[in-house]
């Protein structure tokens, strides 16, 4: 009887230490659980960040050569307009307004003065401007010069090159201001020394 009772004594000892043991260190689960939190936490906040829908904000470039090409079409456009408005007006040799008549490079002059590119000096100091163009690659707006070996003795402006044909308008000794095609015309062919470009930069 006496052993019975000890042996009970000793295993509500076991018992009850065991019971303290496990109650003092933390349980797999709740350090599971810990962590657990921790990684939902993280989970959410990444899965927040990785769903987040993303902007693409575009940066807006500035198309310099574009514009610039569109702003020189535009004022080789104002230029011939321009000149075309003079068609009739006198000729007169040193003349340089509408009201005294013009000579061609007094035409020249006034006209690219009035749209912001001051021009003058007789034609072989204008025949030195800008950069020089082929037949094939002259623009409305560019400038044309004639003459021989010895001297450049004409200037005028460029107003239509479509295809093989090319139009000017001028201040001749004949007529005043007028346009010609020059490429049907014998007599300015013969003469044609080259171009000028003084609008593109």
């Amino acid at each position: 009887m006496i052993k019975l009772k000890s042996a009970t004594f000793v295993f509500s000892i076991f018992f009850l230490l065991t019971m303290m043991i496990t109650s003092c260190s933390p349980s797999n689960t709740s350090r599971t659980g810990k962590y657990s939190s921790a990684n939902k936490r993280a989970k959410t906040k990444n899965s927040t960040k990785e769903n987040r829908p993303y902007t693409y904000h575009k940066t807006k470039k500035s198309n310099t050569k574009s514009s610039a090409k569109s702003s020189s079409s535009s004022l080789r456009e104002d230029i011939v307009n321009n000149a075309l408005k003079y068609e009739g007006i006198k000729y007169r040799s040193g003349g340089k307004t509408p009201d005294t008549g013009f000579d061609c490079s007094g035409f020249t002059g006034y006209i690219f003065t009035q749209n912001g590119i001051p021009l003058s000096g007789p034609s072989h100091k204008l025949a030195e401007l800008g950069k020089q163009k082929s037949k094939k690659e002259l623009m409305p707006g560019d400038l044309v010069f004639f003459g021989n070996e010895e001297r450049i003795s004409h200037v005028a402006i460029v107003s239509d090159a479509s295809g093989d044909e090319i139009k000017v308008v001028h201040a001749t000794t004949s007529a005043g201001v007028k346009i010609d095609e020059i490429t049907g015309s014998e007599y300015w062919t013969s003469r044609f020394l080259f171009g000028r470009d003084v609008i593109s930069k």
